[in-house]
């Protein structure tokens, strides 16, 4: 019997005799996975006895579900990060052995999973030196544990990555080829979409497009501008006339893109003063990122980490805005941050919420969006996500901001969709509770409690009844950060959409929340436009996207993004 078959038919005997062990003795949770742990650990020593080319696929799989068992049984076994670890090093092993991109991206997915779900880990570290190292994904949440996850053949967010185009390593009027394999098949990409964020130190143009293609840029005088051309690409039928969006920052007057050619688009700024500029992908979904400085001036923090997500040190402590109303509260005086996000999809169960004409129901529409929503704050944002609800089951108002204030949740979104006896009706709405505060003294406590890492929800720990009043200050903020970004994208549909503005109202749902919170109206369910709307899964998934940008300009109006547990997953590259 050769040294692979004697290994595999020990590994056999002992997990049988496990087997036998376990069912006499019933154990707990905890002493089950400790059991697993330390069968997983006798199995990876004999492992590692075998001389590696002798070693077949069999082998390492049998070790891994070995380990892969320990955090199914019981997540929260001190054994968990250990046999993350060990699933990690097996998979590198198995790059080694095998060649290969798949089983190193594995390594990359299972280190980084591990740093997210074990933030407190000795080992986290070198988890996410490892991931880095190896092209991992950012620990964004995610819903089925690493090793069973499939393996996407794209560069991942936390891969240090040059820019795809710049104009400071790339001449103009020279196409480059995008990195990683070209795009498969003949026909164009599609753009579906394009939007801008303009900031104090520059301007990003962000395009979701279906894959990565040639690039090419140059300039233009007598007015001064600057074109991208993106060959093999289409854009999608919503922009296939062409969109102009009127930036009016420091840097832009306006972005237009149109259909250049058959099979290439045409990115066209049109430039108040001269600026340099980095272009970058980004994967799930597909998007060309461009950021834009004034010339001479050096990179954003932004860009800077989105080119090395990993690095610890992208981004710097900076002081919170003011609020629209040119005030400093108190949470801002604190210098608090945003960590955990409470999502309360509205209605459920024999609450149904509105019916439009042809039956949809809201409870139905606001539980897709809501998920769809932190699935985005999870992986572009690293913020813990919280649901009231994740199925068609009721929840009583009351115990909905329970949940949030139990959880320390450091902001609450309440998702639901309004209803109008006139059918004609149309437009976005988002409610808060109002109150006011500000004074000197708060702005310069903001500027020296910048670098601050303690959440929004320690707030409650100090005077109750000014933290209240500050939760209604932002939330009128939070509330007007959401209408803007709200009502500025769906509108893109029909110039009949109506932006119905920040309203106040005595929700029960709102009144007892011990942190900013705001309940949006996304659409009238009882308008027949609205409801057709609202039944397409990519209509749903825009609003998501709205509300997510809504929320990342809150965050960003606080300082920093989030806390330490999201700074590598890449906080700066929100778009």
């Amino acid at each position: 019997m050769n040294r692979p078959v004697r290994f595999l038919a020990a590994a056999l005997a002992i997990a049988a005799s496990l087997l036998v062990v376990s069912a006499a003795f019933p154990a707990s949770k905890r002493e089950l996975a400790a059991s697993r742990y330390r069968r997983a650990s006798q199995l990876h020593a004999d492992l590692r006895q075998v001389p590696r080319l002798e070693l077949g696929l069999k082998q390492y799989e049998l070790v891994i579900s070995a380990f892969d068992a320990v955090p199914k049984t019981d997540p929260s076994s001190g054994y968990c990060d250990d046999a993350l670890m060990a699933i990690g090093e097996l998979y590198e092993a198995m790059a080694e052995r095998f060649g290969g991109d798949k089983f190193r991206l594995r390594a990359a997915e299972t280190y980084t999973f591990a740093a997210r779900e074990y933030p407190h880990s000795k080992h986290r570290a070198t988890a996410l030196a490892s991931a880095a190292r190896l092209g991992g994904a950012s620990p964004a949440r995610r819903v089925v544990p690493a090793p069973q996850q499939a393996v996407s053949a794209s560069t991942a967010d936390a891969t240090p990555r040059a820019a795809a185009l710049s104009d400071a390593s790339h001449p103009a009027g020279k196409v480059v080829r995008p990195p990683g394999p070209p795009v498969s098949g003949s026909r164009p990409v599609a753009i579906t979409q394009i939007r801008h964020h303009s900031y104090d130190d520059g301007t990003r143009i962000v395009l979701n497009i279906g894959g990565r293609t040639p690039l090419k840029y140059d300039r233009l005088q007598r007015p001064e501008r600057l074109y991208i051309d993106l060959f093999g690409s289409r854009m999608s039928a919503s922009l296939i006339k062409g969109i102009e969006l009127g930036v009016g920052d420091a840097l832009l007057s306006s972005a237009r893109l149109a259909q250049n050619r058959t099979n290439k688009a045409r990115l066209v700024l049109d430039l108040k003063r001269p600026v340099s500029f980095d272009a970058f992908w980004l994967d799930s979904p597909g998007r060309l990122v461009l950021d834009i400085r004034a010339s001479g001036t050096p990179r954003s923090p932004r860009t800077v980490q989105a080119l090395n997500p990993a690095s610890p040190d992208a981004v710097t402590p900076r002081a919170a805005q003011t609020t629209a109303d040119g005030k400093h509260s108190l949470t801002r005086a604190l210098g608090l941050k945003l960590g955990r996000i409470l999502i309360d999809p509205g209605h459920g169960g024999h609450d149904t919420g509105s019916i439009g004409h042809r039956g949809l129901k809201e409870k139905d529409v606001v539980l897709d969006i809501s998920k769809r929503l932190g699935r985005l704050l999870g992986e572009k944002l690293g913020a813990e996500v919280l649901l009231t609800r994740e199925a068609d089951v009721f929840v009583p108002l009351e115990d909905r901001t329970k949940l949030g204030n139990k959880r320390g949740a450091d902001l609450m979104i309440s998702i639901h969709c309004n209803s109008a006896r006139s059918s004609n009706v149309r437009g976005i709405e988002t409610y808060y509770l109002n109150f006011t505060s500000d004074s000197w003294e708060l702005s310069v406590a903001s500027n020296e409690n910048a670098a601050a890492r303690r959440s929004v929800h320690e707030l409650q720990d100090l005077l109750s009844k000014i933290a209240r009043k500050d939760n209604i200050d932002e939330s009128k903020e939070f509330a007007s950060r959401v209408q803007s970004r709200l009502h500025a994208g769906i509108s893109r549909h029909s110039s009949s959409i109506k932006n119905r503005g920040i309203r106040k109202a005595p929700f029960v749902v709102l009144i007892d929340a011990e942190m900013p919170a705001v309940l949006a109206e996304i659409g009238f369910i009882s308008n027949r436009t609205d409801e057709s709307l609202l039944r397409k899964a990519s209509f749903r998934e825009e609003v998501a996207e709205y509300l997510f940008q809504g929320i990342s300009d809150y965050a960003r109006s606080l300082g920093l993004m989030t806390q330490d547990r999201s700074r590598s997953a890449g906080s700066a590259l929100q778009d």
